[in-house]
């Protein structure tokens, strides 16, 4: 099984490391920075499957890297991050696009629970879309529509042939 890509982006050390060592332990793969700006730029070149995004951070809020990121890549999962809770920055931060809003201090067995929930998620998410590119594969060849065995033959032997003189 492939390990969950995670980048940890939260000007707290303490918290950085502390995440990192829940989730390393729990076999993930974990990238951390302190500030908004240097995770878009670790973006640039390496996709991840999740993010932890501290909303409060000096710079660059987390919210504005939500923005950024779903711009680029809207089928990242992101989870914001925040002692300073309120409803209406949970309600901001799901509106642009964020997978779930978590208040600090969390437990450890609380965001193992989170990282997997996602991971299931993204597996059904790319299975079903694996399932929907087959099944279009397989029900249609140009102007010909059929699902039955003899039907399929037909197609694959229309794919066989296809590229002979």
């Amino acid at each position: 099984m492939q390990k969950t890509k995670i980048l940890i982006v939260d000007d707290e050390l303490i918290m950085r490391e502390s995440l990192a060592g829940w989730l390393e332990r729990d076999g993930h793969e974990v990238i951390k920075t302190a500030s908004g700006e240097e995770a878009l730029e670790i973006l640039k070149d390496t996709r991840f499957d999740i993010l932890l995004v501290d909303i409060k951070m000096e710079g660059m809020s987390g919210l504005d890297v939500l923005k950024k990121v779903k711009e680029s890549d809207p089928e990242v999962s992101v989870v914001m991050i925040t002692a300073y809770g309120s409803i209406s920055t949970a309600i901001e931060a799901m509106k642009n696009g964020a997978y779930d809003y978590l208040l600090k201090p969390f437990e450890p067995d609380e965001l193992g629970v989170l990282i997997e929930k996602i991971t299931t998620y993204q597996a059904q998410a790319r299975e079903n879309l694996y399932l929907k590119q087959q099944y279009q594969d397989r029900t249609r060849f140009e102007s010909m529509i059929g699902q039955s065995e003899p039907m399929q033959e037909i197609f694959d032997l229309i794919q066989d042939i296809a590229p002979t003189d």
